[in-house]
């Protein structure tokens, strides 16, 4: 199997099982709306800080490093 052919196969696979598992829970709606909101938090918290700029994080990184964290509170 190609490595092109992998990628969406497995997000197709993933999505769904996600469907799946919200049909056999859909007698509990509140527990599916609960789960779901915690995954679109994870998922959103995992999303900012790929997308954080590596300039950024070096920036900090380095500040930790000279001890000038927690300076700029004073």
């Amino acid at each position: 199997m190609a490595v092109a052919i992998v990628v969406p196969l497995a997000e197709a696979a993933l999505f769904t099982a996600g469907c799946l598992v919200i049909h056999a829970q859909r007698r509990h709606p509140d527990r599916v709306t609960v789960t779901l909101t915690c995954v679109a938090v994870l998922l959103a918290f995992v999303l900012g800080l790929a997308l954080t700029p590596d300039s950024y994080v070096r920036d900090q990184m380095i500040s930790v490093d000279n001890g000038e964290i927690g300076q700029q509170l004073d």
